[in-house]
This record gives structure tokens, C-alpha cells and sequence, in this order.
């Protein structure tokens, strides 16, 4: 993915299934995994609780009547590898959720979170996205400090993709992408995961210096230990709904693939590593 923000790992599994791996480590890929879908509103399934994280150090409920400018960087410009354009109108809060609509012509929006970057943490969202064109790609991701314009750092500086949905446009799996090593040779770390996601649930990340592990509904699905595959700087939280446009004629029989497009985020919220 690309933003504007100024592998032989170990796999474990919870209970479920299979979490990840690595397309270049040797490791077999996983297993689709299916998630049962909770309840609309709460009670809410998260990591947090489940893994007693504490009190966030930043959140945001978008609680007001528009989005808080001091907190987030809202795009404005060109959209992801060049094509159509992301802008500010594309991005609203209303009723206490975050909005962003892409339309048929490529106009969409992302924004990244000025007080969401550290090294090492948690990172926790619930969404949800409509159905809609394949060409558009719903994402909650990370990406390093310092990088821009989808340029990472010189080195290279990672990217984590802890939900990004790349499918026929019935939002039915996601995928978790740990992008490593020089921008230009870069590698990466993936898995994928079923669940209804036109419905809400809580996606989250966990990076520490020794692992980077993935959530869905407070349940561990993917995780690795390979050093080598973790950002070597801070991170920032960024939110993106990514256009596509040859990803188009992936769509589904019965999706107009013209229809607009929608990624919502009901909070979302950071936590520190102990």
C-alpha cells in the first residue's frame, strides 16, 4: 500500500486454526481460517480485554461532528501508485463513525494518525466495509516514520498490513502483510483469514522485539518470530481505502462494479508494549 505518513518466522495458532507464513521462508502457507460473526454492537470482542493490554495510550471514538484535524493527516493528492485521487471530502464522521467512500472514478481518502507512531506497540480498530468494485482495497496499516508518498526510508523501513482486503468485492477474507527489507527487494511475511467483514469486528496488531502478531475479534491468528521481517524504526497507524482500478474485473457477478465503496472505523485505539 502506499500513504502519506510525514521472514523464517516461527508460526504459532490459537485455538482456531493455522495463523501465517512466509512466502520465501520454507514454511507451509496456512489455512483459510473461518470466524464465526459476533453481534453488530457490544459486546465487543478484543485483544485488549482478552489480553488484559490496559488503558490506550491514544484513542479515538470519533465521537464529534468531524474529524480532528490536530490528530489525523488527511490525504490530499494523488492516490495509491499514481492513479485516481484521494481527497478530504472523501473522508466524514457522523454518528460517532469514520467514513471513507470511494467512488467509480478512483476519488477516495486515507488518513494517518499524528499521535498513533512508536516502536514496538499495539494497535486496535473496528470496522467494517461494504461491498462493493474489487478494485477497491479496504486497509488499517502501518508504516514507518519518516517515510512519505509511499516512500519508505532509505533501507527500507517495512510495512505491516494487519487487515487488507483484496477480493471479489463480497468482503468475505482479509489478508495480514509484513512487508520487509529494501523497498525495491522487498519481502513478505502473509496470511489470510474468513469472516464477514460488512459486519463489524476488531482488528489488531501487536509488535514487540520479538514477534509481530495479528487479531481478529480478540483471537491470535498469525504471528512470527523472525527478527528479521520486524520494522527496524517507529511505525505509524494509518487508515486507507485503496483504489485498484485493474482489480475491477476481479468483481463478483451481482456487484456493480460502479458502486461506491465504503471502509468504517468505529474507534481505534494504540497501546504501549510493557
Amino acid at each position: 500500500m502506499v500513504n502519506g505518513f510525514a521472514r523464517f518466522g516461527v508460526v504459532a495458532v490459537c485455538a482456531l486454526a493455522v495463523g501465517a507464513a512466509g512466502q520465501d521462508s520454507g514454511i507451509p502457507k496456512p489455512r483459510n481460517v473461518e470466524i464465526s460473526t459476533p453481534s453488530e454492537r457490544p459486546p465487543v470482542p478484543s485483544a485488549a480485554v482478552r489480553y488484559g493490554w490496559g488503558k490506550p495510550v491514544v484513542a479515538d471514538e470519533f465521537r464529534g461532528k468531524k474529524l480532528d484535524r490536530r490528530g489525523w493527516k488527511v490525504y490530499d493528492g494523488r492516490g495509491h501508485a499514481g492513479k485516481g485521487r484521494r481527497s478530504p471530502k472523501a473522508v466524514t464522521v457522523r454518528n460517532g463513525v469514520l467514513t471513507i467512500t470511494g467512488t467509480a472514478n478512483g476519488t477516495t481518502g486515507g488518513i494517518a494518525w499524528r499521535r498513533g507512531a512508536q516502536k514496538y506497540g499495539r494497535w486496535e480498530a473496528r470496522v467494517r466495509s461494504s461491498r462493493g468494485c474489487a478494485c477497491y482495497h479496504p486497509v488499517l496499516l502501518l508504516w514507518p516514520v519518516g517515510g512519505g508518498g509511499g516512500v519508505a526510508p532509505k533501507g527500507g523501513g517495512g510495512e505491516v498490513d494487519y487487515m487488507e482486503i483484496l477480493d471479489d468485492g463480497r468482503r468475505r477474507s482479509t489478508g495480514f502483510y509484513l512487508h520487509y527489507g529494501p523497498e525495491k527487494k522487498s519481502r513478505k511475511l502473509s496470511g489470510r483469514v474468513r469472516a464477514d467483514l460488512t459486519r463489524w469486528h476488531t482488528f489488531a496488531v501487536e509488535w514487540t522485539p520479538r514477534s509481530m502478531s495479528a487479531f481478529i475479534d480478540g483471537r491470535r491468528w498469525f504471528t512470527t518470530t523472525n527478527r528479521k521481517a520486524l520494522p527496524p524504526g517507529p511505525m505509524g497507524q494509518t487508515i486507507q481505502l485503496d483504489w485498484f482500478p485493474q482489480d475491477s474485473r476481479r468483481t463478483a457477478r451481482g456487484i456493480d462494479r460502479r458502486s461506491r465503496a465504503t471502509l468504517q472505523v468505529d474507534w481505534i485505539r494504540m497501546y504501549r508494549v510493557p
